[in-house]
């Protein structure tokens, strides 16, 4: 089979161009809009042109290049929420930032001096006193705290218990914030901070602190040739000059200084009446709590309970009051998942467990995503515990009278004194005992049987799916990360060094690397092992049969979706191969079954691709458009008599057509 195609430079650099083509309003997007390109080297990073190099960070992904922005970008802004955007210095958007006392402060980030907390946000530097809050009786005063605040001993607020160096927020007071440091909570209130648009561009999510601004502007004040150096500041609709001062509500006043505006701003102290809460009054800038000298009792003081993970609530004043613990948000590498584990608040990036499919005349995609064929018709090790030696898996493949093909015939499993050999048909044996489905082996595995295959699951981590007629698909658990070897390769993330032979040489040359793995002597092949050669087996007056079979991974909707995030180049190539040197019927069909495996993995699930591809019932039109009297053979054939020719060429010693597919789900 023909490796995968490669994503050329200028592919690569039509990519980056596209990618950095944004407006202003299309950068906050998380999605990267641009052309994909293919790729070969699964899992592994892609370069880019220096130019674009510093703000993307590209991956090759199920054989498509995949790039996005990284937050720790060191020459990017962060230009999420960003109010007012300066031009374009080279790839990247700016934010735009504060001066301040001489010195340069990027959007979004913030400072203390003498205690008072300073944030820049495009523009505007606010100035403002963290009121500090203590939930509990007797409060220590500590300082080099959470903004000097005193501390309480346990880190439970409102019943809700607080993880280490993380942050939990009152739905009451979402500007309220508490953070567990060394075992002692400290909770401190912050001011908003001053933002450059006009209140009625200015918007709220629900349980957020601070409003955001709608839409961003575009900074286009220059300072005015031959008058001064110094730049006016806009507030909204209003133009200041440098040194003016001015009010942008009660609570805040502010001075312009050099185009940026400098704003002083109360902080309101901590409410305890929550959703009761009355507006400022007149010339005021705080709400305040009404007074109510009965209220009734909806909970009974001191009363706490658990809502979820994250949420508790505890009584007071015959008043619920909650909390919920702050999660980080987390960027996962390309091998890595987000899960939440049960019991916990939150979720945490985990190895993924690793997948290695075997199919058709047999083509391998490894743990690491390593695409090849290997033809060898022998017994060999698919996959073993090269470390603590907990499990092995080998495979038997069957020539089936052929000169130049194989599929796999059997896959053993060996967990201990345990051998399950799973065949054909699906039949199962333990220990050399052919057993019944489902079953159950105390300790060491559990057997089922669905949707046309089975599915062993152990113990240890490993688990096996078999169709009983070649497809075959090991799961294997995160915790043997870069512990395996065998013709799935070692599960390290990296797919490069996926070919590596009994003795440790990596090699390039898939039929050494094959060879390497085989276990028996002669008498565990079917045929005599010789290199195959490079130019085999297909007619062309069937390779026409063959492409019209194969096409549809790139030209049939029910693949449109899966198609965007899954390259068939791979599968494509690889039904190809099936489909000429088959001698049966529908051996195009493992191909097409691998790939809508993978596409269900990436939740872009074919619906009715079988039907689709002609792997169940009757040929689509597609099949004889363009034949030359099909029409009239057709009429004195069976349907299914004729499809039968369409998919196969002459066989050798009487050898038995493959049966067709199951439905794997």
């Amino acid at each position: 089979m023909r490796g995968p195609r490669t994503a050329h430079a200028a592919h690569l650099l039509t990519l980056a161009v596209l990618l950095t083509h944004y407006t202003a309003s299309s950068a906050f997007s998380p999605v990267i809009k641009g052309q994909r390109a293919s790729c070969s080297n699964e899992g592994e990073a892609v370069r880019l042109e220096q130019d674009f190099s510093t703000c993307f960070r590209c991956i090759c992904k199920n054989g498509f290049v995949e790039c996005w922005k990284p937050h720790s970008s060191s020459e990017c802004s962060l230009m999420e929420d960003c109010a007012v955007v300066m031009p374009r210095e080279g790839c990247c958007l700016r934010c735009k930032g504060c001066w301040y006392n001489g010195t340069e402060h990027a959007s979004h980030t913030e400072w203390g001096e003498g205690g008072r907390l300073l944030r820049c946000e495009a523009g505007v530097v606010t100035v403002s006193r963290p009121e500090c809050y203590a939930p509990c009786d007797r409060p220590k005063h500590q300082r080099h705290t959470h903004y000097n605040c005193p501390i309480c001993d346990e880190c439970v607020i409102n019943g809700q218990r607080v993880s280490e160096g993380r942050d939990v927020v009152i739905p009451e007071e979402p500007c309220l914030s508490c953070r567990c440091v060394h075992g002692a909570l400290s909770c401190a209130k912050r001011a908003c901070p001053v933002l450059p648009c006009v209140a009625s561009q200015q918007y709220k999510k629900p349980g957020e602190c601070c409003p955001r601004c709608l839409h961003p502007i575009a900074d286009k004040i220059l300072p005015i040739s031959g008058i001064s150096d110094l730049k006016p500041c806009v507030m909204g609709k209003e133009y200041h000059s440098h040194l003016s001062a001015f009010r942008v509500d009660p609570c805040t006043d502010c001075t312009c200084m050099n185009g940026t505006s400098v704003c002083t701003r109360q902080t309101c102290p901590v409410l305890t009446c929550g959703a009761r809460a009355l507006p400022p009054p007149p010339d005021k800038c705080c709400p305040e709590c009404p007074n109510i000298e009965e209220a009734k009792a909806a909970c009974v003081d001191g009363e706490t309970w658990q809502l979820d993970a994250c949420k508790s609530c505890e009584c007071h004043g015959g008043e619920p009051r909650c909390a919920m613990e702050q999660c980080p948000t987390l960027t996962c590498a390309p091998d890595q998942v987000l899960k939440l584990l049960p019991g916990q608040c939150c979720p945490k990036c985990e190895d993924r467990d690793g997948i290695c499919t075997v199919f058709g005349d047999p083509h391998y995609k490894t743990f690491d995503g390593k695409f090849y064929s290997f033809q060898g018709s022998c017994k060999y090790q698919l996959v073993s515990d090269c470390k603590n030696h907990t499990f092995s898996i080998r495979i038997s493949n069957d020539a089936r009278n052929t000169t130049h093909s194989s599929w796999t015939r059997t896959a053993t499993l060996r967990i201990g004194s345990t051998k399950i050999n799973m065949g054909k048909k699906m039949r199962i044996k333990v220990n050399g005992q052919r057993i019944s489905i489902p079953h159950k082996i105390d300790g060491v595995a559990e057997i089922t049987r669905s949707n046309g295959a089975v599915t062993l699951t152990s113990d240890i981590g490993v688990q096996i799916l078999w169709d009983g007629d070649g497809f075959l698909e090991v799961t294997v658990s995160r915790s043997y990360k870069g512990k395996l070897c065998g013709l799935c390769g070692n599960f390290n993330s990296v797919a490069r060094d996926d070919m590596r032979t009994r003795d440790g040489r990596l090699v390039n040359d898939t039929w050494r690397f094959g060879s390497s793995w085989r276990i028996g002597g002669r008498h565990a092949c079917t045929r005599r092992q010789e290199r195959p050669g490079a130019n085999i087996r297909c007619r062309q007056s069937k390779l026409t049969k063959v492409r019209r079979l194969c096409r549809e991974f790139e030209r049939h909707e029910v693949f449109t979706e899966c198609g965007t995030k899954v390259n068939p180049h791979n599968y494509k190539e690889a039904c190809l191969l099936d489909a000429c040197g088959c001698t049966g019927v529908r051996c195009h069909c493992a191909a097409y079954r691998a790939y809508a495996r993978e596409c269900t993995r990436v939740g872009a699930e074919p619906r009715n691709w079988l039907q689709a591809v002609w792997c169940e019932g009757p040929p689509p039109p597609w099949l004889s458009r363009g034949r030359k009297g099909m029409n009239r053979a057709n009429k004195s054939k069976d349907p299914n008599q004729s499809l039968l020719e369409l998919g196969s060429i002459p066989k050798r010693n009487s050898s038995r057509s493959r049966p067709p597919p199951p439905i794997l789900q």
